[in-house]
């Protein structure tokens, strides 16, 4: 693995568990009462298949052919997720927002993983690369700005929900994050 991919892989990390911390803070309550599964065996393949994602989580050996990384309490990968994992949030979580900032902060949220990992290769997000060599071969800078903004954009959600407040500078910056629709 050369030190570019290396450097990225830890960065990425850093922002997925970042990420997973925040979203169990604001949706925690929310997913603890529900009785319903969003996830499926589907995405858990991904993390199989991908090998960018394979790297980060290192936890081949825990795949079931039936359940997945899922168990009775949820997924048991700590990182190395699909960012689909992250961009899903089922219509409660939009219904029980307190207005439409929030509702739209919640879905830039969800594409930060995407976002710093989006043309990766054409239009190929970095955890649809098919081999490791592929991986070897990227060129990070691109990768690398889009991962800093979203560094930066968890960071300045992440004060919003500490105080509430938005500047429109910061809603600017947050508003460069692409979501797929």
């Amino acid at each position: 693995m050369n030190t570019d991919l290396k450097t990225y892989i830890e960065r990425y990390t850093e922002l997925e568990l970042d990420l997973r911390k925040l979203i169990g803070r604001l949706s925690g309550t929310l997913c603890g009462e529900c009785t319903r599964c969003c996830c499926d065996i589907i995405h858990c393949k991904e993390a199989i298949k991908s090998p960018f994602l394979k790297l980060i989580h290192r936890q081949t050996d825990r795949f079931d052919d039936r359940e997945g990384f899922l168990s009775a309490t949820g997924c048991t990968l700590e990182q190395g997720r699909p960012s689909v994992c992250y961009e899903y949030f089922c219509d409660d979580h939009f219904y029980h927002q307190p207005d439409d900032l929030h509702a739209e902060i919640l879905k830039i949220l969800g594409a930060l993983l995407l976002h710093a990992t989006r043309n990766a290769q054409g239009n190929t997000a970095l955890e649809d690369i098919k081999t490791e060599e592929e991986l070897d071969q990227l060129d990070f800078l691109q990768l690398g700005k889009q991962l800093e903004e979203s560094v930066l954009a968890i960071g300045i959600i992440r004060a919003f929900c500490r105080d509430g407040t938005l500047p429109e500078p910061a809603l600017k910056t947050l508003r460069q994050i692409q979501i797929e629709e």
